[in-house]
């Protein structure tokens, strides 16, 4: 199984706020984008692949919204106005929502109560976490064996604290080149040499 995970920093926590997040400064597109590429191939959708996108925005950040492909329906489209709409439908209840408290919104679709450090507290006891990082391991020469998670973040960098923290749990780099890509396009990369690997094994 694939894990992605994308923090989204300014990613709004309300219906109403997703509305008003796309384009400059909060830029949920880059969220409706990464969506895609990490669920959606040519005429399907991915097998094996679970998105987790951490939503730290207001007004009741944080909020997890857990995307499993191997159990969720059709999104109805792969446009930023579908995604978007899909956001508003499935953050409804998540005002309402206690600590640790998860709840599936639609088929596939869950938000859960946790915040993006413990969420990746749980994930790396039980798999391989990476995090981008240019100074990291070079992905075309990393071998990834059985589940792995790999970690993105939308336009605003991760905090020192954090990585400090994520070193501490054994989360490793790996580059993907010399320049800074979009969100979506390293997890299209990513694929890309999983996908490969997984042909010549």
């Amino acid at each position: 199984m694939r894990v992605f995970i994308l923090r989204a920093r300014k990613g709004p926590t309300s219906p109403a706020g997703v509305a008003r997040a796309m384009g400059y400064p909060d830029h949920f597109e880059v969220i409706a984008h990464s969506v895609v590429s990490t669920l959606m191939i040519s005429k399907h959708t991915r097998d094996a692949v679970v998105f987790h996108v951490v939503l730290d925005g207001s007004p009741v950040p944080p909020v997890t919204v857990t995307f499993d492909a191997a159990s969720m329906g059709s999104l109805g489209g792969f446009n930023e106005a579908t995604i978007t709409g899909v956001f508003r439908r499935i953050l409804k209840p998540a005002a309402g929502l206690t600590k640790d408290e998860r709840l599936e919104a639609e088929p596939g679709i869950w938000l859960h109560k946790i915040s993006f450090e413990a969420l990746i507290k749980g994930l790396s006891a039980k798999m391989p976490v990476y995090i981008l990082d240019r100074k990291g391991e070079d992905i075309r020469t990393a071998e990834f064996v059985g589940n792995c998670a790999f970690i993105f973040t939308d336009h605003i960098p991760m905090q020192k604290k954090t990585l400090s923290l994520l070193k501490r749990l054994g989360v490793r780099g790996l580059s993907l080149g010399p320049k800074v890509l979009f969100a979506a396009h390293c997890i299209t990369l990513v694929h890309n040499e999983l996908d490969r690997q997984e042909a010549e094994a």
